[in-house]
C-alpha cells in the first residue's frame, strides 16, 4: 500500500533538504582552510544559500535556518566564538539576499516559470549578481572579523570575493537546470525554452567519447604534468560539451572539473600548486573555475537560443504548410459543396481532410422531435437518431445552443453515447453548429477521432466554422431546391401530386402495364356538393375539408398508388397492378373515409390495351356523372370499350 506523505511534511521537505545541503557545504570551508593563512580555498555553501533562497522566496523560516545552520558550522568546525560566528552567518545571508535581488532585477522575467537559465540574458544577471553579492559579502566579512579580532588581509577578501562568486555561479546554473529539468517532467515548459532531450545513439557515444577526454585531459594537467602551466588549454574540451550537449550536462561537467582543480590543487598537484602564495594560489584557481563556468554557460546558452530559433522557424513553416493545406481544402471544399449532387457528404468530407480527422457526420432534425444523421464520412455508422431533448445528448445541447465544442475525452463528455464511443474507438470528438444567417442552426458536424487530439489551433477552429457556415448554406440550398421541386409537380394546398405530375406518372404507368400485360384501373373522384359547403361554411372550411379528403384518401391506397388532385374537388387515382373489381372496393374505401359528414362519387374504369390514359379518363367521367344522377355517394364502374 502507498503511504502518503502529510501535507505539513511535505511543505517542510525543501526547507529540510536545503538546511542538510547547506551545512554540508558550510562545512566543506573550513576543511579547505590553506595552512597558516585562515583563508578557505572554496566555500560552497555561498551558492546553496543563493540557490536556496531564489527557490523558495518569501519563507520567513528559511533564512533563519540558513543563519543557523551557518553560525552553528562557523563555531563547531571553524572555531569562531559564538558572537563571531553569528555575524558571519549574518553576512552570509546577506550576500544571498544581495544575489537574488541583483538577479531577479536582471534576469528575463517569466510570469509563472520562476527563476530559470534559459538565454544570455539569465547568464549575464546570475553574474552581475554573484560578482556584487561575492563584493558586499567579502567587504562586510572582512569588518565581522576585524571586529572578532580575527586577522584579515585585503588578499583574503579577494579571495572571499572570488570563492563566493564562483560558487554561486556554478551551484546556482546547476540547481536552475535541474529545477528546469524537475518542471518539464511534470508539465509543458514555457515558450522559448529548450526541453532537455536524452543523448541516443550517435550523440551518446560522443558524450561518452567526450567525458573520457574530460577525464584524460585533467589528469594530464593535474597528475602528469603537474609542473606545466597547461590547465587553460582544457577550456577547449569545455567548448566542445557546450556547442554539442545541453546546458544542464554542460553545468554538470563544469562542477566536475571545478572540483577537481580544486582537490588537485589543495593536495599540491596540478600547474595551480607551484604558485609559492597560498592566497593567490587560492585566488588563481577560483579564477579558473569561475571563467571555465562563464565560458561553458555562455557557449551552451547560446546553443540553446539558436536551436529554439530554429524550433521556432521549423514550427513557423509546418504552421504555415498546414494553414496552405487547409486554405488548399477549404477552397476545394467550397467548390465542391457547391457542384456536388450531394453537398452534405461533400461538407463530412471536407471537414474529415481540413482537421485530419478519422470521420465526420452530419446531424439534422427529422421534424419529428429527433437528429438524424444525413451524411457519414469515414465511419461505419448505421443511420444515427438522437433526441432533440439537449439534456439528453449533447449533440441536441449544441443544436439548441449554437455553440461549438471540443473535448479530448469524449468517454468523460456527458452527453455522449459511451455505446457509440465504445464500438467505433473514438478518443477526441467536436462538433461545429452549421448555421445560417441570423444565427439559426440547421445542423450539426460531428468530428471524430481516434488518437487523442489536445488541442485545437485558432485557424482550424476557424476551418470548421467556415465549413459550418457553408454546410448550413448547402443544406438551405437543398432544401430550397426541394421545394422548388416539390412545388412544380405537388399541389400547394393538400400536398398531392398535382395535374403536372399526374400527366408524367400515369402514362408511365400505362407503359408499365402495357409491358408486362398487367390490369390498372383509374378513379375519378369528386365530392358530392362541394359548391354549397364552401358557400355555406366558407372558403377557410373548404380548404381544410380538400385536405382532410386527400390524406384520408392517401391512407386508403397502397405505397405503389397514385393520387393527385384533378382540379378543383376533384381526384384522380391510379391503381396499378389492380382488376375493376378490386378497385371498387378501393373505392368504396375512400367513399367511406369522406371527413366532415360529406359524401363522395368515384368512377371507376379499368384500362384496357390501346388505350390511352385521357380515354380511361373519359370512362371514369362518365360514371362519374352516371353515379352523380343515380344520386351521389357511390362507385360506378365504366362499361368496358370495344376492342381496339
Amino acid at each position: 500500500m502507498t503511504s502518503r506523505v502529510p501535507p505539513t511534511v511535505r511543505a517542510m521537505l525543501p526547507a529540510g533538504l536545503f538546511t542538510a545541503l547547506h551545512t554540508v557545504t558550510a562545512a566543506l570551508g573550513p576543511w579547505s582552510e590553506i595552512a597558516g593563512t585562515g583563508v578557505a580555498m572554496v566555500w560552497p555553501a555561498a551558492g546553496v544559500a543563493a540557490l536556496w533562497l531564489l527557490l523558495r522566496p518569501g519563507r520567513v523560516l528559511d533564512p533563519v535556518l540558513l543563519v543557523a545552520t551557518g553560525a552553528a558550522v562557523h563555531v563547531l568546525v571553524g572555531g569562531f566564538p559564538l558572537p563571531a560566528a553569528l555575524g558571519l552567518a549574518v553576512v552570509e545571508l546577506g550576500q544571498a539576499l544581495l544575489v537574488v535581488a541583483v538577479r531577479h532585477r536582471l534576469a528575463t522575467p517569466r510570469a509563472g516559470a520562476g527563476p530559470l537559465l534559459a538565454d544570455a540574458r539569465d547568464l549575464v544577471a546570475l553574474l552581475v549578481a554573484a560578482g556584487v553579492g561575492a563584493a558586499g559579502g567579502a567587504l562586510a566579512g572582512s569588518v565581522v572579523l576585524d571586529l572578532a579580532g580575527t586577522p584579515w588581509s585585503p588578499g583574503g577578501a579577494l579571495v572571499w570575493q572570488a570563492r563566493s562568486a564562483t560558487a554561486v555561479l556554478v551551484v546556482v546554473a546547476l540547481g536552475l537546470r535541474v529545477r528546469q529539468l524537475l518542471r518539464q517532467r511534470r508539465a509543458p515548459l514555457p515558450p522559448g525554452l529548450l526541453t532537455f532531450r536524452v543523448p541516443r545513439r550517435w550523440r551518446l557515444a560522443e558524450l561518452a567519447l567526450a567525458v573520457v577526454a574530460s577525464v584524460l585531459g585533467n589528469l594530464t594537467v593535474f597528475w602528469w604534468m603537474p609542473g606545466y602551466p597547461v590547465a587553460f588549454p582544457l577550456f577547449a574540451l569545455t567548448a566542445w560539451v557546450a556547442l554539442r550537449f545541453d546546458t544542464g550536462l554542460t553545468a554538470l561537467r563544469t562542477v566536475a572539473v571545478s572540483t577537481v582543480a580544486v582537490l588537485m590543487t589543495a593536495a599540491g598537484h596540478g600547474p595551480f600548486a607551484a604558485i609559492p602564495d597560498p592566497v593567490a594560489q587560492a585566488g588563481i584557481v577560483q579564477a579558473y573555475v569561475a571563467l571555465g563556468a562563464a565560458l561553458g554557460l555562455a557557449l551552451a546558452l547560446n546553443r540553446d537560443e539558436r536551436l529554439v530559433l530554429v524550433d521556432r522557424l521549423r514550427e513557423a513553416v509546418e504552421y504555415s504548410e498546414e494553414r496552405h493545406r487547409q486554405v488548399r481544402v477549404l477552397a476545394d471544399a467550397t467548390r465542391s459543396v457547391l457542384m456536388a449532387d450531394d453537398p452534405r457528404h461533400a461538407v463530412c468530407a471536407a471537414v474529415r481532410e481540413a482537421v485530419g480527422a478519422d470521420g465526420a457526420y452530419l446531424m439534422e432534425p427529422d421534424g419529428e422531435g429527433r437528429l438524424v444523421s444525413t451524411a457519414v464520412v469515414g465511419l461505419d455508422l448505421p443511420p444515427l437518431r438522437f433526441p432533440a431533448d439537449p439534456a439528453l445528448s449533447l449533440t441536441a445541447r449544441i443544436f439548441a445552443d449554437g455553440l461549438p465544442r471540443f473535448v479530448t475525452d469524449a468517454a468523460a463528455e456527458p452527453g455522449v453515447h459511451q455505446q457509440f464511443v465504445g464500438d467505433l474507438g473514438v478518443v477526441s470528438a467536436a462538433w461545429q453548429p452549421a448555421a445560417i444567417s441570423g444565427g439559426r442552426v440547421v445542423a450539426v458536424i460531428a468530428v471524430m477521432w481516434r488518437t487523442p487530439v489536445e488541442a485545437f489551433c485558432d485557424t482550424t477552429r476557424g476551418v470548421l466554422t467556415v465549413l459550418g457556415g457553408e454546410a448550413a448554406r448547402a443544406i438551405e440550398r437543398g432544401n430550397l431546391l426541394e421545394q422548388l421541386a416539390r412545388a412544380a409537380d405537388r399541389d400547394q394546398l393538400t400536398g398531392l401530386a398535382n395535374r403536372r405530375r399526374w400527366d408524367e406518372l400515369s402514362v408511365v404507368e400505362v407503359s408499365r402495364a402495357q409491358r408486362h400485360a398487367a390490369p390498372l384501373t383509374f378513379l375519378l373522384l369528386d365530392l358530392d356538393h362541394f359548391k354549397v359547403f364552401n358557400d355555406t361554411r366558407g372558403h377557410q372550411a373548404g380548404d381544410v375539408l380538400l385536405q382532410e379528403f386527400a390524406a384520408a384518401a392517401s391512407g386508403c391506397l397502397r405505397e405503389g398508388d397514385l393520387i393527385a388532385r384533378w382540379g378543383g374537388e376533384e381526384f384522380a387515382v391510379a391503381l396499378p397492378d389492380c382488376p375493376a373489381s378490386e378497385a371498387l372496393v378501393v373505392a368504396q374505401r375512400i367513399i367511406a373515409a369522406v371527413p366532415g359528414g360529406q359524401t363522395a362519387t368515384v368512377g371507376v374504369a379499368q384500362w384496357v390495351p390501346g388505350e390511352t390514359v385521357g380515354e380511361a379518363l373519359g370512362r371514369a367521367d362518365a360514371a362519374l356523372y352516371e353515379g352523380k344522377h343515380a344520386g351521389r355517394a357511390r362507385a360506378v364502374l365504366a362499361g368496358q370499350p370495344l376492342p381496339v
